[in-house]
């Protein structure tokens, strides 16, 4: 039963990205999505990615990814594709408050799925989303990049 003052639970799909001392990750996946603790909150995916693998799991099905090197950075996963048909056109976003974030996106992404049913082309507008999410983000990276799962990053 839900208390006064807390929110309904919604999936949120997680990637939980455990970097080793090999440089490889140890992955698990929140279906509820995690907050204080995410390995206590995540179940075991795979050991010893390489960094390419992590990323190419990934795709629009996930909410979040969080790399945990000694600390915890938050990614939110955005969906470019304003056609809704190739799930895996995504980038990663960091943000302040990823949050206020994802719902500044899901609002900018669904006006974007509008305008292209209404006869935009969808190549321009999904640059016109990554050009607003260069602009409201903290950072942007593409998947094919995978250096924000570096430890300096």
């Amino acid at each position: 039963m839900q208390r006064p003052g807390e929110r309904a639970l919604m999936g949120r799909r997680t990637l939980v990205a455990v970097v080793r001392a090999d440089g490889r990750f140890d992955c698990r996946y929140a279906h509820w999505g995690v907050d204080a603790d995410p390995i206590a909150q995540s179940e075991p995916l795979g050991r010893a990615w390489p960094a390419a693998t992590v990323c190419s799991t990934l795709d629009a099905g996930f909410d979040q990814l969080l790399v945990c090197d000694g600390t915890v950075r938050r990614y939110c996963v955005c969906w470019l594709d304003p056609t809704l048909t190739d799930s895996e056109d995504v980038v990663l976003v960091r943000a302040d408050d990823p949050a206020a974030l994802r719902e500044w996106w899901v609002e900018t992404k669904s006006r974007a799925c509008e305008v292209v049913g209404d006869g935009i082309d969808a190549r321009t507008a999904r640059a016109g989303l990554l050009v607003a999410l260069r602009q409201r983000a903290d950072a942007v990276f593409l998947l094919d990049d995978a250096s924000f799962l570096r430890t300096d990053r």
